[in-house]
């Protein structure tokens, strides 16, 4: 027997390559991706602005969690979903053993 010899596709270095970002957003959607979010859309877009207390010395104080929590967890939804699809293009193919 040979060993097969397959030639990397671009369809799967791409799928290779969204894996590791949907990976990555899931392990710092809260300390990177939330914070570039937050200076993206606004911290009063998603905590909404009745939510925020600013402080005199310019730091600002969120009293909805709630709020945090959803958008920290949509971004790591979209981090699996990102991570899904990269496993679909690369043609990663999970095989179960057969039941006896």
């Amino acid at each position: 027997m040979e060993p097969s010899k397959e030639k990397l596709k671009p369809k799967n270095v791409f799928g290779y390559v969204l894996i590791l970002i949907g990976l990555l957003v899931i392990a710092f959607s809260a300390k990177i991706v939330f914070p570039g979010l937050e200076r993206l859309i606004g911290i009063e877009a998603i905590v909404g602005k009745e939510n925020v207390v600013y402080q005199s010395d310019g730091s600002c104080i969120y009293t909805n969690p709630t709020a945090m929590l959803k958008w920290i967890t949509s971004v790591a939804i979209l981090g699996m979903v990102i991570c899904t699809t990269g496993i679909w293009l690369s043609g990663i193919r999970l095989k179960f053993p057969a039941r006896k």
